[in-house]
């Protein structure tokens, strides 16, 4: 029986992975940083390894036995939490500790979730540490696979959040369109992907939309008062001005201003649209 360990369980995506691998016919391990996280990983693993990927003494013998590592580590894009710690040192040194000791233990293959376009966003500080880090996996494994998803819904929660709020507020005209995928649907992809697959594959949702069309969608389903486009000669100045307060928020704003004035659309995967995460999130 092959063992996985899937980093990052206890994430909306990991968490959906490992749901979806429940009672296969891999031995499953899953990874959370925190004990809290504990409880709902191991509902559907074999075994929970609770590891603070960060530190390098704790990842020691986590890939023992493994024979592919699945990470879907990455620091938390959403405004509205407020992790200290910078994508730097999640999203690459989190991940390079976890790699190194795959490295270490022997494991065959290693798959690893970052996103649409990290080669083409260097200045953005998520962009740069998941692009750096898909170098080293291209590297060091012969047998990997980079999934590069435009977004997933639930990374639409903050729009979500602002609508309830009274306002969807958008950078730029709003013309930029994107094709998001549902993170079921991710998760699926991701366990295609499980054995064999490109060295890197893009993939989005089924429906490609505007941003404005998104803005407009959120905005029914939570009775805001409106959506706004807010022009880039205003959002720079603003940006400058955080960067002096927050370097973690201005990374965040940054990221935001740049996926939502740029055309962001990966091959089309599944059938989940935005309407049925809205559903399942109860806005329907």
């Amino acid at each position: 029986m092959k063992k996985i360990l899937v980093a990052g369980a206890s994430g909306v995506l990991g968490l959906h992975i490992v749901q979806q691998l429940q009672n296969t016919e891999y031995e499953l391990i899953g990874q959370a940083h925190s004990a809290d996280k504990e409880a709902s990983v191991a509902l559907y693993c074999d075994e929970v390894q609770v590891v603070d990927l960060t530190n390098p003494t704790e990842v020691e013998g986590i890939c023992k036995g493994v024979d592919i590592v699945l990470s879907t580590v990455g620091k938390s894009v959403s405004l509205f939490t407020n992790d200290p710690r910078s994508f730097i040192d999640i999203d690459f040194h989190a991940n390079l500790n976890l790699l190194e000791e795959a490295r270490r233990a022997g494991v065959r293959r290693f798959i690893y979730v970052s996103i649409f376009g990290s080669e083409t966003s260097p200045r953005l500080r998520q962009g740069w540490a998941q692009e750096m880090f898909t170098q080293n996996v291209l590297h060091y494994f012969s047998d990997c696979t980079v999934i590069k998803p435009v977004g997933m819904f639930s990374g639409l929660n903050d729009l979500l959040i602002m609508g309830q709020r009274g306002l969807v507020m958008t950078p730029g005209n709003g013309k930029p369109v994107t094709n998001p995928i549902h993170p079921k649907d991710l998760a699926a992809f991701c366990i295609e992907h499980l054995e064999y697959g490109p060295r890197v594959v893009n993939v989005g949702g089924p429906e490609i939309h505007s941003r404005n069309e998104v803005a407009e969608q959120v905005c029914q389903v939570t009775h805001c008062r409106t959506a706004l486009n807010i022009p880039l000669w205003l959002v720079k100045p603003g940006l400058a001005a955080i960067r002096l307060l927050s370097q973690n928020l201005y990374d965040k704003m940054s990221f935001f201003t740049f996926i939502t004035t740029h055309d962001m659309v990966a091959p089309k995967y599944g059938r989940l649209t935005f309407e049925d995460y809205l559903e399942e999130e109860g806005f329907l």
